[in-house]
C-alpha cells in the first residue's frame, strides 16, 4: 500500500490491522484500555498488547498520534511518555502521522518510546516474526539443558555466562542472558541460578535484583532448586521477579484476565501516623546526592521521596512506613540502610514534583536543543536567540541557582561532561551534568546575553545582563575563559535586594557597629575596607552609603562593574576603552562638586595617590583594599608611594573583614569539638568549653549545617597614637599592637564572640581567620 494512502487511513482501520497483526504474534491486544497510574490518575491507552510465555510477561503500550497536515507536536510525545511510565508501563511504542522529524525521534528514544511513522507503517503490518514462536506448552525443568531449550523454543537467543557492564561501571555476570525481537521491540531477559543450604535469602535475591536494574535488565528470572525465605519470596514478588524451582512445569500464567484488570494499580493503604516535625522536612531541599540514588520513577513508584544522607544510611520520606517491599526496593536502588519517616501520600508527591521536576525539566530541555555539535558561529549565534529549549534551559540553571541561594554559576567543560556547580554560602556544590553536545550552545546563549563576542573563543570575555527569577530582580555578571577542553563560563548572581542591607544587618558586634557609624560621621577623610576577594567587602561598602544623607549629599560613585543600583545616586562604570579608569575617573567625579565619593577598589598608585588628595580636600572617600589585617592596610597604601604623612593625615579608620557561614537553626546541636577548636575558643575568650553549637545537616541548609553567612570584623579608628606610629614609619606589627591596647577587638575574638552566641562555629572561624592565628 502506498505510504501517502495509508497515512490517511481512518485510526479505527489502523487499529484493526494493528490488532491483527499483534494477536497473529501471540499478544492479546485491549483496545482503549483504561489503567490507574502509581499516581492515582486514571489512564487511556489507544491499545495495550501482552503476551505470556511462562517466563516472563510483556506489555506494550501503543498510541496513535495524528496531526493532520502537521507534524505531531513534542508535548504529544511527552504526556504518552508520561502516563505509560505512571502505568509503569516500560516498553511503548507511538504510530505518528505524518512522520517525525529527527529531532522529535530522538527525543522519544531518550523516553524510551519507538517511533514508528511513514513507510515503517505498512511495514509493520506486512512484518513477520523474526522467528516462529512455538505455543508455550508446559514444560517440567529438570535441568539446566531443559531451560535453555524452552528459552530457545519461546524464540529467545541465549548467551550463557555473559559478562556487562552496569550503568555504575561495576560488570556483572549473568547465568543466562536471553534476548527476542519481534520486530515491535527487543526484550533481553536476565536469569541466574540461586542456591541456599536451606533457602534462598533475602540478600541473594535483593543483589540480583539490584545488578539487573543497574545494567538496565527489566525481566527477570532467577532459578532455585530450594524455597525462598518468606521476605525474599515476598521481595520478589513485589520487584516483579519471576521464580522457577527446578523439576516443577514452566506453565504460562496467561489466562482470562483482560489486561487492565491484570495491571489496575489499587490503592488500600493505612493512612500513616504523620509527625509534624517530620512532615517539615518535605517544605526544604533534599540532599542532591540523595536525589541522584533514587532516581524519578523509583520515587514516584513507590511513593517515597528521599531526604537525607547520614553514612550508609539514606532518610525517607514515604506515604506507608510500613510497606516492606517499598524499604527493600529503596535499599537495592540505593545500596543504603533505609530510615523511613512518615508523610502523607499529598506531600510525598508534592515533594516529588518539586525537587525532581527542575533538574529533570532542564535535561528534558537540554535534550530538546536542536544546534547540531559543528555549527557554525552565525547558526550558534541565530539559535541562541531564537531556540526556545535552549533559552529555557539556562533560564532554569539561574532560577534553581537563585532558589539555592547561590551566589556564582560555574559552568565547566570536562573530557565527557559539561559540570555545572553552584557557590553556596561561600562553598562550591556540583548540582547537575549536562552532555558535552549541550556545551557550546550554553556558552553561546551566556555570551549573547552578555553582550559578547560569540566569534571569540581563545581569549577571556567580560559581560553582564539582568534577568527576573522567583519574582526577584537579579543583576548577571558573566566571565568567560578558554581551556583545553573548550570554554568556561562563570555568572556572578547580584540579588539587586543587597543593595538595601544596613549596617545593623552586617552582622557588627554593638561595639563594632558604633565605631563604624562614627567613622561615617567625620565629614572628611577616607575609610578603608580590606579583605580577599568574596570577602563581602562591596556589601560593606553598599551598607555604608546606604547609612548616609543622600538628599543633602552628592554622592558619587566609581566601580568596576556597578554591581548594585542605588537611587539619588550617580554611578560611574570603569570603561578602559572609552578612557574611564580608576584613576582617569576619580578625577572627573572631583570636579563634580561631590561630598561622598565611593572607589570601588584601590588597585594601583595612580588612583591611591588622587584618593588620598581628595579625602585631604574635604571629601569624605570609602573604597576598598586588598589587605589581610588592618595595619596591613597601612603598609599597603605604603607600597603604593602615599607618603606617610600623608596616610596619617587622610585615613579616618580601616575596616578588616571575612564572611563566615551561620549555623543552620533547624539542625543546631550542642557536640564536642576537637581539641584545637576548643583551645583556640579558651585562649581569645578566656573561659573553658568543651561543647558548641554545630549543625547536623537537615533539608532546610541542604545538609551541609549552614545556612546563611555573616561577617566577622576587626576595626581600626587612626587616632593621634596611630598617627605618629604611621609618620614615624613603625611596623605593621607595633601599629597592630598598639591598636589592640587602644581596645581593637580582632576579627579571631569577634568570630569567637559570634561562636559563644551560637551564630558560627569555631572551626568556621579558624578557617577564615588563618592567617592571624
Amino acid at each position: 500500500m502506498d505510504t501517502k494512502v495509508k497515512q490517511k487511513e481512518s485510526s479505527p482501520e489502523l487499529k484493526t490491522r494493528l490488532k491483527e497483526h499483534l494477536e497473529q504474534q501471540g499478544y492479546e491486544v485491549t483496545e482503549g484500555a483504561k489503567l490507574s497510574g502509581k499516581s492515582g490518575i486514571e489512564h487511556t491507552f489507544d491499545m495495550l498488547a501482552r503476551r505470556e510465555d511462562g517466563f516472563t510477561s510483556y506489555t506494550i503500550a501503543i498510541g496513535i498520534a495524528s496531526g493532520g497536515d502537521r507534524e505531531v507536536e513534542v508535548d504529544t510525545i511527552f504526556s504518552f511518555a508520561n502516563k505509560a511510565y505512571d502505568c509503569g508501563i516500560l516498553d511503548r511504542i507511538l504510530i505518528a502521522i505524518p512522520e517525525l522529524s529527527q529531532e522529535k525521534k530522538q527525543l522519544a528514544r531518550k523516553q524510551r518510546i519507538q517511533v514508528i511513522d511513514g513507510e515503517q507503517i505498512d511495514q509493520l503490518l506486512t512484518l513477520k516474526p523474526k522467528s516462529t514462536v512455538k505455543p508455550a506448552e508446559p514444560v517440567k525443568l529438570e535441568t539446566r539443558k531443559d531451560l535453555v531449550k524452552s528459552l530457545i523454543n519461546r524464540g529467545y537467543e541465549i548467551n550463557e555466562k555473559t559478562k556487562i557492564k552496569g550503568r555504575s561501571g561495576i560488570e556483572y555476570t549473568f547465568d543466562i542472558l536471553a534476548n527476542t525481537e519481534n520486530g515491535h521491540v527487543a526484550h533481553k531477559l536476565g536469569l541466574d541460578f540461586l542456591n541456599g543450604e536451606k533457602e534462598v535469602s533475602l540478600e541473594q535475591v535483593m543483589l540480583f535484583d539490584t545488578k539487573a536494574y543497574d545494567v538496565g535488565i527489566d525481566e527477570k528470572v532467577i532459578v532455585v532448586s530450594t524455597d525462598l525465605s518468606p521476605e525474599a519470596q515476598q521481595f520478589a514478588q513485589h520487584q516483579l521477579i519471576k521464580v522457577l524451582k527446578l523439576g516443577q512445569k514452566l506453565v504460562p500464567e496467561f489466562g482470562n484476565e483482560s489486561v487492565s484488570e491484570k495491571m489496575l494499580v489499587q490503592s488500600a493503604e493505612k493512612p500513616a501516623k504523620i509527625d509534624k516535625k517530620q512532615a517539615m522536612l518535605l517544605r526544604q531541599t533534599p540532599q542532591p546526592e540523595a536525589l541522584r540514588l533514587i532516581p524519578e520513577v523509583v520515587a514516584r513508584r513507590y511513593n517515597a521521596i528521599p531526604l537525607t544522607i547520614s553514612g550508609s544510611t539514606m532518610t525517607v520520606a514515604i506515604a506507608d512506613p510500613t510497606d516492606i517491599f517499598a524499604l527493600e526496593a529503596l535499599a537495592a536502588h540505593s545500596r543504603m540502610r533505609i530510615k523511613p519517616i512518615a508523610a502523607s501520600v499529598k506531600d510525598v508527591r508534592d515533594a516529588i514534583d518539586f525537587n525532581y521536576k527542575a533538574y529533570s525539566e532542564i535535561e528534558q530541555q537540554i535534550s530538546r536543543i536542536s544546534i547540531p555539535e559543528e555549527a557554525n558561529d552565525e547558526r550558534l549565534a541565530i539559535s541562541a536567540v531564537a531556540d526556545t529549549p535552549l533559552v529555557q534551559a539556562l533560564n532554569l540553571i539561574i532560577e534553581e541557582a537563585v532558589k539555592a541561594r547561590a551566589s556564582d554559576i560555574h559552568i565547566e567543560p570536562q573530557e565527557d561532561r559539561v559540570r555545572i556547580r553552584y557557590r553556596i554560602d561561600g562553598i562550591l556544590q556540583d548540582m547537575m551534568s549536562v552532555p558535552l553536545s549541550a556545551h557550546r550552545a550554553l556558552i553561546s546563549r551566556v555570551k549573547i546575553l552578555g553582550g559578547m563576542n560569540i566569534a571569540d573563543h581563545f581569549r577571556p570575555q567580560d559581560g553582564q545582563f539582568s534577568t527576573k527569577a522567583k519574582e526577584r530582580e537579579i543583576d548577571v555578571r558573566v566571565a568567560t575563559v578558554p581551556t583545553v577542553n573548550g570554554e568556561r563560563a562563570t555568572l556572578r548572581l547580584l540579588d539587586k535586594t543587597m543593595a538595601t542591607l544596613g549596617l545593623s544587618e552586617l552582622g557588627l558586634m554593638p561595639d563594632s557597629l558604633a565605631k563604624f557609624e562614627n567613622m561615617l560621621k567625620v565629614p572628611y577623610g577616607m575609610i578603608l575596607v580590606s579583605g580577599p576577594t568574596g570577602a563581602g567587602k562591596t556589601t560593606t561598602l553598599y551598607a555604608a552609603i546606604n547609612s548616609l544623607d543622600t538628599m543633602g549629599r552628592n554622592i558619587i560613585t566609581i566601580e568596576d562593574p556597578a554591581e548594585y543600583r542605588f537611587k539619588d545616586i550617580s554611578q560611574i562604570q570603569i570603561n578602559p576603552q572609552a578612557g574611564i579608569t580608576f584613576a582617569s575617573g576619580l578625577r572627573s567625579i572631583l570636579r563634580l562638586d561631590p561630598d561622598v565619593i565611593l572607589v570601588g577598589e584601590i588597585r594601583d598608585a595612580e588612583t591611591a595617590n588622587i584618593a588620598t588628595q581628595a579625602a585631604l580636600t574635604g571629601h569624605l572617600l570609602l573604597s576598598s583594599i586588598h589587605a589581610n589585617e588592618v595595619a596591613g592596610v597601612l603598609a599597603r597604601l605604603l607600597d603604593l608611594k602615599i607618603e606617610p604623612f600623608l596616610i596619617a593625615s587622610a585615613v579616618i579608620g580601616v575596616v578588616a573583614q571575612r564572611m563566615v557561614r551561620r549555623i543552620c537553626p533547624d539542625c543546631s546541636h550542642l557536640i564536642e569539638a576537637p581539641v584545637v577548636e576548643q583551645l583556640a575558643y579558651e585562649k581569645e575568650m578566656g573561659e573553658k568549653r568543651t561543647k558548641f553549637l554545630y549543625g547536623t545537616g537537615c533539608k532546610s541548609c541542604s545538609h551541609t549545617g549552614y545556612l546563611g553567612r555573616t561577617g566577622i570584623f576587626e576595626i581600626l579608628t587612626v587616632n593621634d597614637a596611630i598617627r605618629m606610629m604611621i609618620i614615624s614609619h613603625a611596623s605593621s606589627s607595633a601599629i597592630r599592637e598598639q591598636a589592640l591596647k587602644d581596645g581593637m577587638v580582632t576579627m579571631m575574638n569577634d568570630g569567637m564572640r559570634k561562636v559563644k552566641e551560637g551564630i558560627t562555629t569555631p572551626s568556621e572561624v579558624l578557617r577564615n581567620t588563618y592567617m592571624m592565628t
